[in-house]
């Protein structure tokens, strides 16, 4: 009797023994494909965290990221990086999708948070420095455009804002940041019914500017996206934000009007005249509806927004062709500035292609005369690095080759190939401190490719 109500009382631990057998073997197999990653990854940073957690209702998180740049003195530290999905399966088989294997889940997201960064990082100004473009000549505002604040043009800029107003590190700096803290979010969801595909970015700057963008897909190959092509779509929908926090706003201005003798006011007003004659220069020409909003935007900050829909989805090729005054109205586009409409949204833009062809035309004759001079010069051989494929069988060969080797369900592995014996293949990879070897079996490898040296030919060969 009692052996019968002992039974009785173990079956509640059932489920709960279940539960833990799948969490388990969920955080089993996250922490492996995030060690994967990890090791992939060592050949250009070293990468390291805290702890990993998951729940079975789809969603895996991990946390305290350290990423230390195998060429950079400084670190980069994540709070947490969580990946969410409506099939809690996706995470039992470790967060993996392999295309034309696997069905990718219907629905994924991804949360970064806190990305912080030194704003005295050599990192950080290392990117600034090759994302700079070099503004072209500005040209002071024409007469003809809408009414300005007076006063505006006698300002100079100078000093910090002489080239109009750059959120960079040294700007923040002097605005009393130490870091750059930045949060990310993306997600998609397809909706095999109506074969749509929704997507959705968002990047924030803490206390700076953000960018929200989203759009949905009609006509979605659903076969085609599961196997990892890019499938052919129709624009359905669109919605762009790029918002500055005002409080930023109202003290990067003061920030430039420092020193001088003339009120914030001003200083927008001319700050808008410069974006304004930039975009000029650009080739791009607002009317007086976006260019008072240009102005507005300078003196209130906030959010601009550009939503569209059109009347019926937009093939994605048929956009590249259509001209900019078509496009706008195809689109259904529709502009607000911190939820007011912008009425007027008339535009003219100028291809720099067009602008310029008058010039290469008359270069043509005195490039085929240095075409000329340059075939009796000697012959210079130029080479690239390129990885070919190569059948597997044949991968005993290419001992002491650069390699990429594609493993079965795990990352790609790059480096030297060492040696090929007992079935299985060993590659150097090189590591922050070092080198390591890592082995694959030879019947897990789907693809194999080898560094080789090809010949760059120029048109006149």
């Amino acid at each position: 009797m009692k052996s019968g109500s002992a039974k009785w009382l173990l079956l509640p631990l059932v489920p709960l023994a279940l539960y833990g057998i799948a969490k388990g073997v969920a955080f089993y197999q996250v922490k492996s494909t995030v060690d994967d990653l990890v090791l992939a990854a060592a050949n250009y940073a070293t990468i390291r965290y805290a702890d990993i957690s998951t729940d079975l209702r789809g969603a895996a998180t991990v946390h305290g990221i350290t990423i230390q740049p195998n060429d950079q003195p400084d670190t980069v530290a994540v709070d947490s990086v969580r990946l969410s999905s409506d099939d809690p399966m996706f995470f039992l088989r470790g967060g993996r999708w392999t295309p034309g294997e696997d069905v990718p889940p219907t629905q994924l997201g991804f949360n970064v948070r806190g990305i912080t960064l030194p704003l005295k990082s050599a990192l950080l100004n290392q990117m600034v420095e090759q994302d700079t473009v070099v503004d072209p000549v500005v040209a002071p505002p024409a007469d003809d455009q809408a009414e300005q604040v007076p006063g505006a043009a006698e300002i100079t800029l100078s000093g910090p804002c002489a080239d109009g107003l750059r959120i960079d590190p040294r700007t923040l700096q002097q605005l009393g940041f130490s870091d750059l803290t930045i949060d990310i979010d993306g997600s998609y969801r397809v909706n095999e019914a109506k074969h749509s595909l929704d997507v959705v970015f968002e990047a924030v700057i803490r206390d700076v500017e953000s960018i929200r963008l989203s759009a949905t897909f009609d006509d979605v190959d659903i076969a085609t996206l599961g196997a990892g092509s890019s499938p052919t779509t129709a624009l359905a929908e669109f919605d762009a934000a790029v918002r500055v926090d005002p409080a930023f706003g109202r003290q990067a201005v003061k920030m430039c009007a420092i020193g001088t003798d003339q009120p914030v006011q001003l200083w927008s007003a001319q700050l808008a005249e410069h974006a304004l004659a930039q975009l000029s220069a650009q080739g791009l020409s607002l009317g007086a509806g976006l260019s008072e909003a240009v102005r507005r935007f300078y003196s209130e900050w906030g959010e601009f927004r550009v939503q569209g829909k059109p009347a019926k989805p937009v093939g994605l090729l048929s956009l590249a062709f259509m001209p900019p005054d078509q496009l706008w109205s195809q689109l259904g586009v529709r502009i607000s500035l911190n939820d007011r409409p912008i009425a007027d949204t008339s535009f003219h833009w100028e291809r720099q292609d067009a602008r310029n062809l008058a010039g290469l035309l008359a270069e043509a004759d005195a490039q085929d005369e240095q075409n000329e001079s340059a075939a009796s010069a000697p012959r210079r051989v130029l080479k690239r690095r390129v990885f070919v494929d190569v059948p597997v069988s044949a991968i005993a060969a290419h001992v002491d080759s650069e390699v990429r080797i594609q493993p079965r369900g795990q990352p790609l592995r790059e480096g030297v190939l060492k040696n090929v014996d007992n079935g299985e293949a060993e590659i150097e990879q090189l590591m922050h401190g070092g080198r390591f070897s890592v082995f694959v079996p030879l019947r897990n490898i789907e693809s194999l490719q080898v560094l080789t040296l090809s010949e760059i030919k120029r048109d006149s060969d």
